[in-house]
Formats: C-alpha cells, sequence, structure tokens
C-alpha cells in the first residue's frame, strides 16, 4: 500500500476486459465494476492474479508469496533510490490538498490579481511578495512553482537551467544590448512572452492532477534497467484517455518556446533575432526554406525547427519531444487496450490509408508526458529571464542587477 490517505486504484479484468475500479480509505473500500467474494486460501494459480500500487510500476505475473510491487520495485533500484523515491512520495502525500490553492494562486497571477494572489502566497505557502515591484511578484510566482513542482524535477535541474539561460543572456547583453533589448520589446508588444508564461502556468496544475499516474514513471528516474531495455509494466490507476491531450499541448507549448531558443541563438551569432543562417533552409532541389524572419521560424512544424538553428546553444533532453506522437494524438488516430495498456498510434496518414502503426505502453506515454514537461519547464526559466531583464533593464532604463543577480527558484 502506499501512504495516500485515498488510493483510488484501477485495472482491467484480463478475461472480459471489464474496468475494475477500488477505491481505498483509511476505514473503508469500494469496488466499482465487480463484486467482492468470500476470500480463498491459499491463492491459487488458477485465479487470475493482478498486482496493484500507486507509486511503482507492476507487471501481470503468476503470484509468488512474498513478491510485493514494494519489493520487486526494491530489487529493481536498491535501498537509497527507493528512499530518495519515497522522500517524492511524500511530499506529494503532505501537499496534496495543496493543489486547488495553489492553481487558484496562478489564476490570480494571469489575471494580474495583485492582492488576492499575495495573500495565497503568504498564507498558504509562506511566500512573502517583497514589494509592488513587478519583479518582486515574478519571484513569488516562481518561489510557488518550486514549492509545488519539487518532485517532478531531476536534483539540481533548476539551477542549471538558470546558470545556461543566464549565461548566454549575458554575453549578448554587453556585446548586443540594443539588439537584445529590441527582441524583448518586440515579444513584449506582441504579448508573445506574455501568453507564453500564461501557457506553461496553466501546465502545472494539470501535472498535479496527474500526479497518480506520474508516480511509477518518477520510479523510473532510478531504474537504469528499464531504461537500458524497457519491460512490460503498468500502471495502476486511470487511463490513455484521461491524459493525452496533456502531452499534446505540453508539446505543442515546447514548440513555441523553441521561437525563444531561435532568437537568443541568432542574437548570439548574428546580433538580430530575426537573421538566421542564409541558405540553412536550402534543400537539395534548390528550393530554400530558410525562415525569413522569427515570425515565419513561428509558424515552422516542431519537427523541422531544429534543423534552422545553426550550431545550436541549446540542447534539447533526450525524449522530450516525439512530433509524430503529438501529431497521433492531434490530427490521426490513436487506440488503447485497457487490458494490456498498450497504445497504438499513427503518425501520419496517406489518403485513405493510416500509416504503419506504432506501440508504446501506458508507462511509457506517461513517463514522456514527465519528459516533457521538464523540459517545458527548463525553458520556462528562459521565459522567467526575459522578464526579469524587461524589469531590470529596460522599465528601470539602467543597467540595475547584473543578469545573474535574477532568483533561481
Amino acid at each position: 500500500m502506499s501512504n495516500r490517505s485515498v488510493q483510488p486504484l484501477g485495472f482491467a479484468c484480463q478475461t472480459c476486459a471489464q474496468t475494475i475500479d477500488l477505491t481505498i480509505r483509511p476505514t473503508s473500500a469500494d469496488i466499482v465494476g465487480a463484486d467482492q467474494i468470500e476470500t480463498m486460501q491459499p491463492f491459487d494459480q488458477e485465479t487470475n492474479f493482478v498486482d496493484l500500487h500507486l507509486d511503482f510500476p507492476v507487471t501481470f505475473e503468476k503470484y509468488v508469496m512474498g513478491e510485493t510491487p514494494f519489493m520487486r520495485a526494491a530489487q529493481r533500484i536498491g535501498h537509497e533510490e527507493m528512499q530518495l523515491h519515497a522522500q517524492r512520495l511524500r511530499y506529494l502525500d503532505e501537499h496534496h490538498g495543496d493543489q486547488r490553492v495553489f492553481a487558484t494562486a496562478l489564476k490570480h497571477y494571469v489575471r494580474d490579481k495583485k492582492t488576492p494572489f499575495k495573500l495565497v502566497a503568504k498564507k498558504r505557502f509562506k511566500t512573502e511578495v517583497a514589494s509592488e515591484k513587478p519583479e518582486d511578484y515574478n519571484a513569488a510566482l516562481y518561489n510557488l512553482l518550486a514549492v509545488m513542482m519539487w518532485p517532478f524535477a531531476p536534483p539540481g535541474a533548476n539551477e542549471d537551467a538558470v546558470d545556461l539561460f543566464l549565461t548566454t543572456l549575458g554575453p549578448i547583453h554587453k556585446d548586443s544590448r540594443p539588439a537584445l533589448r529590441k527582441f524583448v520589446e518586440e515579444i513584449l508588444a506582441t504579448r508573445f512572452l506574455t501568453t507564453l508564461q500564461h501557457d506553461c502556468l496553466s501546465i502545472y496544475s494539470r501535472i498535479l492532477s496527474a500526479e497518480l499516474a506520474l508516480r511509477p514513471a518518477l520510479f523510473l528516474d532510478f531504474d537504469e534497467e528499464y531504461k537500458s531495455a524497457p519491460v512490460a509494466m503498468r500502471v495502476s490507476t486511470a487511463e490513455f484517455q484521461s491524459y493525452k491531450d496533456l502531452y499534446k499541448d505540453i508539446a505543442e507549448l515546447v514548440s513555441r518556446q523553441f521561437v525563444l531558443v531561435a532568437a537568443v541563438n541568432n542574437l548570439q551569432k548574428r546580433a538580430n533575432h530575426d537573421a538566421f543562417l542564409p541558405g540553412i533552409g536550402l534543400t537539395a532541389n534548390g528550393r530554400d526554406f530558410t525562415p525569413a524572419n522569427l515570425d515565419e521560424f513561428a509558424k515552422v512544424d516542431f519537427g523541422r525547427k531544429m534543423g534552422f538553428i545553426d550550431d545550436p546553444w541549446y540542447e534539447m533532453q533526450d525524449g522530450a519531444a516525439d512530433n509524430q506522437l503529438r501529431n497521433a494524438i492531434a490530427h490521426f488516430k490513436t487506440e488503447y487496450d485497457e487490458v494490456s495498456q498498450v497504445i497504438t498510434y499513427h503518425p501520419r496518414k496517406d489518403g485513405l490509408e493510416a500509416s504503419a502503426p506504432r506501440t508504446l505502453s501506458f508507462l511509457e506515454f506517461m513517463r514522456r508526458i514527465l519528459i516533457a514537461y521538464r523540459e517545458m519547464h527548463r525553458l520556462h526559466h528562459l521565459i522567467k529571464a526575459l522578464f526579469y531583464y524587461q524589469y531590470l533593464h529596460i522599465d528601470g532604463e539602467s543597467d540595475g542587477p547584473q543578469a545573474n543577480e535574477a532568483p533561481a527558484d
């Protein structure tokens, strides 16, 4: 059993595919989709056996006395890693009651309701807004994100992202200050940066709402065997249909964030955010698809965006965005087998014939959501850095504190 106070578990019957939901509370348990019968002991191999656990991946194998999901998990990753996984799970359990208040606080921020945001931040999250300056509201916002989203971040990831972006923007600020200022003013005037930030904020509450299905995916952070040779393991709660749009929305958001990556690359190499390397989009047949400016780049499909960034300064994490899976969810066809927890998707569609299907497990899909979220959150630090550039170097009309003085969560 998990330590969560309410544990909603579920699976599909291997014989009839009926969905069976089991909700366990401290003093009761509810079953939907099946009838509880008198316990038969000892458990025999003639009866279907199902391992269930919220916190670890599980498998549908024959019953072996003593081989609980916890024991199997401990054998896969070891004691020290189990303690780290348990620490994150305890944090999720302790802060589960804060999720709705956290979502409300983010809505206050998006709607520029400063007083309600300040009150919620202080009362529920012990976070003070130091002054009425926008940079202090921004600092409080990112402190809230750091508090609530800590279990989903790899150790040190936030600090590494902040260091990368500030050490990249610092030389541009020094050598091409007018060009950097022009870029920031443009993405502010068009509300591109503001809209991008708000869309990022909308994802955090959805990730928290998906935490039950993400718990086994978090476990895979420590499972080196799974990374090298994925095996068929399952998730004991929820279904693919509940989360497929979450993956699509995060992938689309990362695609839009890469507009900033391309702009910084152009500033870094050509001191002009609109200037892409001439001929970088030239094809073998002589057609040149090089974007004329950043606006044209923004319209390019995500799968092609990296091809227009020469010698990129930013490296995407492995598996952070699968454009074919995103297209299948958004435009084409996906199927889900509740019994095997296998997703079948078609990455392309040619005329009346669907493309050759691909498959992945629901556990692997949730893992991809987690990795895509981490990429989005990592790039959100670049959005934060550009807002601080506005507050400290544009609105203040002075050099103010250096870029590397911005808070790092």
